[in-house]
């Protein structure tokens, strides 16, 4: 029984994410995510409470393992460690291209989602980067640079999912994903900036 829940559920949260990538969040009713999963209303706001609740929980789902990730990354050279968290960032956030633009299109809004993941999900993500890059475990001992060098990381990693326009070709096949992340990544760890991470690192 649990296990049919859970499949119910996660059918849910998989149309939902398809149905908020293409019509928006404020485009999609609860009603369209219902029949769109062939489940009952009721059963969605049993699961989720609330569209906004459903949201919340494909955000989790998202950041979740993707924060695991990044305490994966243990390497004592500085360029390996780059290169690590750079190609392992992408690879997972392409595998999850559509859910990638969603929640960074919706946290480019000044929303009350906004500012929760700010401060619980994107925040551990920055102290994170940080400790793997500069070893530094807490945010008083970044320095204003390092803050900045965190940001460009961000902002090329980001870039992908929020510009989807300017990427979209990519996003065909499995094959045609493992090389835009060989590429991009290799592009990326060309770039003079990201140099500088593996050597401060």
């Amino acid at each position: 029984m649990m296990n049919r829940q859970n499949v119910t559920r996660d059918r849910v949260l998989d149309v939902a994410c398809r149905l908020f990538y293409s019509k928006g969040f404020n485009g999609t009713s609860v009603r369209d995510i219902a029949n769109a999963a062939n489940v009952n209303v009721s059963l969605i706001h049993y699961y989720f409470k609330s569209k906004q609740g459903l949201f919340e929980s494909l955000a989790i789902n998202y950041f979740e393992p993707y924060l695991e990730i990044l305490e994966s990354i243990h390497f004592t050279d500085a360029n390996e460690r780059v290169e690590t968290l750079v190609r392992k960032i992408l690879h997972y956030k392409l595998s999850h291209n559509q859910l990638s633009c969603l929640v960074y299109r919706e946290l480019s809004l000044n929303t009350v989602f906004a500012r929760e993941m700010l401060v619980t999900y994107l925040a551990k993500e920055d102290h994170l980067l940080s400790n793997i890059l500069f070893h530094k475990s807490s945010k008083m001992e970044i320095t204003f640079k390092e803050k900045l060098k965190v940001l460009q990381l961000k902002g090329l990693l980001n870039a992908p999912f929020t510009m989807p326009h300017e990427f979209r070709d990519p996003f065909i096949t499995e094959a045609s994903l493992s090389h835009f992340v060989e590429e991009y990544s290799q592009s990326m760890l060309e770039q003079e900036a990201v140099q500088k991470l593996a050597v401060k690192a």
